[in-house]
């Protein structure tokens, strides 16, 4: 019995899904056609790979071993087709960046690729993930925050930005600077990523912020969502609401003693490849040489 592709995509949609219904409704197929590509991979894999009841499905310790190399394969197969497909082109960068830095990261690249004929592919991953998928060769150039990754995997330096606390103009808080503990009187969505997030995070407990008020958002725009609804303060990364502030939709505010704080973010490649035309380009442009 030979490993399909579609057994990998219904056991991945339905470890994100949480339950074998969700995973039939996002695939469209029938419920019993997902029950049973997932029991013919079990059979292959010799062990169950989700616990079922009740409530949804979760992973088995095979089906967490099997899930990103899974994913991997999947990612692969998709890469391969829209390599596949290229016309005129000299063929497609992948790009794999978390939501909250492609507003930098996509214009950067496409800018570095003008000029050369590559089709652009940009998808969404926390920065552990991304460099996984740099290092499987699943993504060629990967924009992340620094942290451990593979030996096969190099990084360079690529951008540096402040991170600000933002309200809506109408909020209390404009009308005089504050500090922390001002902040703390109010809800707080925060973006607690880079430099300066830990420091920043130690003096919201200090002041006391209550636990029911300060929410810890992985996604900048979604605290900036909350900002501009007025629901919170956001402290998050200029460049997410740089719009914002020129329409002043949003309005910067002073915390006399908010920590110097900056998101670094690095540009993330396998050393292997680093002569390749697209790779070379966008490196090359951040004013590194080829390494």
């Amino acid at each position: 019995m030979a490993l399909e592709l579609a057994d990998l995509r219904v056991f991945v949609t339905a470890a994100s899904a949480g339950s074998l219904s969700a995973a039939a409704r996002e695939l469209r197929v029938a419920q019993p056609s997902v029950s049973e590509r997932l029991r013919r991979l079990e059979r292959l894999v010799g062990q169950p790979l989700l616990d079922r009841s009740s409530r949804g499905v979760s992973l088995t310790p095979a089906g967490e071993r099997l899930l990103p190399h899974a994913q991997r394969c999947l990612d692969l197969a998709a890469r391969a087709l829209d390599i596949a497909r290229e016309d005129d082109t000299q063929g497609t960068l992948h790009v794999t960046t978390h939501a909250s830095y492609a507003p930098m990261a996509v214009p950067f690249v496409i800018g570095a690729l003008q000029p050369l004929r590559y089709a652009v592919v940009v998808d969404d991953q926390h920065s552990q993930d991304a460099l996984q998928r740099v290092a499987s060769g699943a993504t060629d150039i990967a924009i992340t925050l620094p942290m451990p990754h593979a030996h096969e995997v190099r990084l360079h330096p690529f951008h540096s930005e402040p991170v600000i606390a933002v309200c809506h103009p109408d909020h209390p808080l404009t009308a005089r600077p504050c500090d922390t503990a001002g902040l703390s009187g109010h809800p707080l969505a925060v973006n607690l990523w880079g430099s300066g997030a830990q420091l920043f995070h130690e003096l919201l407990l200090d002041a006391p912020t209550r636990a029911h008020q300060l929410y810890r958002i992985s996604s900048a725009e979604t605290a900036a969502d909350l900002a501009r609804s007025g629901q919170a303060v956001a402290v998050l990364t200029r460049a997410t609401v740089e719009r914002d502030l020129a329409a002043r939709t949003l309005v910067e505010l002073d915390v006399s003693d908010m920590p110097e704080w900056h998101v670094h973010l690095m540009a993330a490649h396998h050393r292997e490849r680093a002569a390749e035309p697209a790779i070379a380009a966008v490196i090359n442009a951040l004013g590194h040489p080829k390494s």
